[in-house]
């Protein structure tokens, strides 16, 4: 009988611990639940600026774009140099949108939000129709945005694209 009574005095005991346990892993759960809407969220945000990205693109507005970059971003294009600042970075476009036949599109592939919700890695891809000379030529290849959250807007710190093609070697 003594063993039953100090058996069920220790589950007394114990109960309550158990319960701030649970309590525990439920506030815990919730954080986690509430980090995950926060990275939908902010996925969201950022395929609405790649959306408007696009559209400048569409409208050769190298200003606006320059704009979507953070104000120390920087733009590292295919044989050519970095562009760093706005200033450069609305140059880089515009000299790349000034080529005859200029098309443009991108998609992105895979965005991931870092657990702090103030950077973000947008790896995708990208089609590119030009006419330089007269005669239409495209390429493809990939890109990295890596974007940066500033006074609760996503701007591009840092953006990089290569083509998929071979090297002319000459």
């Amino acid at each position: 009988m003594t063993r039953s009574l100090l058996l069920l005095s220790a589950a007394a005991l114990l109960l309550p611990a158990c319960q701030a346990s649970d309590k525990s892993a439920n506030q815990a759960a919730e954080v986690n639940n509430a980090a995950t809407a926060d990275a939908g969220a902010d996925e969201q945000a950022i395929r609405a600026q790649v959306d408007r990205w696009l559209q400048l693109v569409k409208a050769k507005d190298a200003a606006a774009i320059a704009e979507l970059y953070a104000e120390d971003g920087a733009v590292m294009p295919s044989n050519a140099p970095i562009g760093k600042g706005r200033t450069a970075i609305q140059q880089t476009w515009a000299s790349l949108m000034q080529t005859p036949g200029f098309d443009l599109t991108f998609v992105p592939e895979q965005i991931i939000v870092s657990s702090s919700g103030d950077m973000a890695l947008d790896r995708g891809t990208y089609r590119l129709a030009v006419a330089p000379k007269g005669s239409a030529m495209t390429d493809t290849g990939k890109y990295v945005v890596v974007w940066r959250k500033i006074g609760g807007e996503w701007k591009a710190a840092a953006d990089i694209f290569n083509s998929d093609l071979p090297a002319s070697g000459g």
